[in-house]
């Protein structure tokens, strides 16, 4: 049986690169912005490139669960992400901007204001997974790494996701986001996918999603 070749990652000069034995996978601007996709052939394979992506510094990892803490309500989940390590020079509102980036995510302002006293696990998944994307478009990393989002979902709901996930190129239009999906006939095309990297083959293979 053939051992997977170990994944590694790195920024330098403001590019982020994935390689394989030697072999560049992957390589990525920083400051450009867009949508970038890389499959992957099984769930194995597309964890050792999460992990290896969410080691770099400035990687934010977003599950396709909504990476939310379940030991907390969704309030104290909030809280956590957006006031810990926080610039004390930061005045913003931040109970203002959360509710308004809930509201531009599609959630009814009756809903926003049930949904804190919530525990994820209670929360219907794309509903989990809004919430997990409304933190990264409050507090956007370098680069957003969407982890199988579209993995056992329907077309109808997965093209809801995408919908909702253009906000965050209008909000943020030069910081990139690279979806990491398994391999699938069923995969969702990707509005203005920039690039397409299938693991097995050469880095920045253009895009025909």
């Amino acid at each position: 049986m053939k051992t997977a070749e170990a994944l590694q990652a790195s920024v330098a000069e403001r590019r982020l690169s994935l390689s394989a034995g030697g072999c560049l996978r992957l390589m990525l601007p920083l400051d450009e912005g867009g949508r970038h996709r890389l499959v992957a052939g099984d769930a194995a394979a597309a964890q050792r490139v999460v992990a290896a992506l969410e080691c770099c510094p400035g990687v934010g990892v977003l599950a396709g669960s909504g990476g939310l803490l379940g030991a907390m309500t969704v309030a104290e989940n909030f809280a956590l992400a957006l006031r810990y390590d926080a610039d004390a020079d930061d005045v913003r509102d931040w109970d203002r901007e959360l509710e308004a980036a809930l509201q531009l995510c599609g959630l009814a302002p009756e809903r926003i204001a049930a949904l804190g006293r919530e525990r994820p696990m209670n929360i219907e998944r794309t509903e989990r997974w809004t919430i997990g994307f409304v933190r990264c478009l409050l507090r956007p990393p370098e680069l957003l790494v969407i982890d199988r989002l579209f993995a056992g979902l329907p077309r109808r709901q997965a093209d809801a996701l995408i919908a909702v996930e253009a906000i965050y190129h209008r909000r943020h239009p030069f910081r990139p986001v690279l979806f990491v999906d398994l391999d699938s006939h069923e995969l969702p095309a990707l509005p203005d996918c920039r690039t397409l990297t299938r693991l097995a083959e050469p880095a920045e293979t253009p895009c025909h999603c």
